[in-house]
């Protein structure tokens, strides 16, 4: 995903991989400045279960974060959506349909004494091997 092939933007973005065979089921950005909230969670929701969940925030992903939209990320393994706020940076790899805590999992908080970008937080990194199958997680993802 970048910015040369149009398919990154502000809010989430996102890339759904089929947990099974790996492959690239659907991506792109889930608009949360401006977008449609129902929308947003209605894409969210079509995410089977099973399907590996790659985010990374980008500009700011709170202005639409309703409590349902969280909802669906913590359903997918995440522990830290709920504190995401104005302006934070924040990745995650998640499984849909598994409550299963992930591993993947970053957030640096938007805090004017501790930004480094003119009132934006450092970037977030993360790395490391996803299991395909659900059976490969011994109980987390």
């Amino acid at each position: 995903m970048s910015y040369a092939m149009n398919n990154v933007g502000p809010g989430l973005n996102i890339v759904v991989v089929n947990g099974k065979n790996g492959t690239v089921e659907k991506f792109g950005y889930l608009n949360m400045i401006n977008g449609n909230t129902e929308d947003i969670l209605a894409y969210l929701k079509e995410i089977k279960p099973g399907m590996i969940v790659l985010v990374a925030s980008f500009d700011d992903s709170s202005p639409k974060m309703t409590d349902d939209i969280r909802e669906v990320f913590v359903g997918m393994g995440s522990t830290l959506i709920k504190s995401v706020k104005r302006r934070d940076s924040w990745v995650f790899a998640g499984r849909a349909g598994t409550e299963n805590k992930s591993l993947f999992e970053k957030q640096n908080v938007n805090d004017d004494k501790t930004n480094i970008y003119e009132g934006w937080p450092e970037m977030v990194e993360m790395g490391g091997c996803i299991p395909r199958n659900q059976t490969d997680l011994k109980g987390s993802l």
